[in-house]
């Protein structure tokens, strides 16, 4: 039914908004309460998103071919 080399990049990219929406309110109620300061909780943000940008991206290139 899937071709099997892109199962793993589409789990990644369907994966990803609520990967965002999670990672943002957890991040959050994190700086809200004080353990952490807002700019740790971007910061900590954008490092989540792009690492996972850039697994669906090499992924995506190896399994091109």
């Amino acid at each position: 039914m899937f071709d099997k080399k892109w199962v793993k990049v589409m789990a990644l990219a369907m994966g990803l908004p609520s990967t965002i929406l999670f990672s943002s309110w957890s991040l959050m109620q994190l700086a809200e309460k004080g353990v952490i300061s807002k700019t740790v909780a971007v910061v900590l943000f954008l490092i989540i998103i792009s690492s996972l940008l850039y697994l669906i991206a090499s992924d995506g290139f190896k399994k091109k071919n």
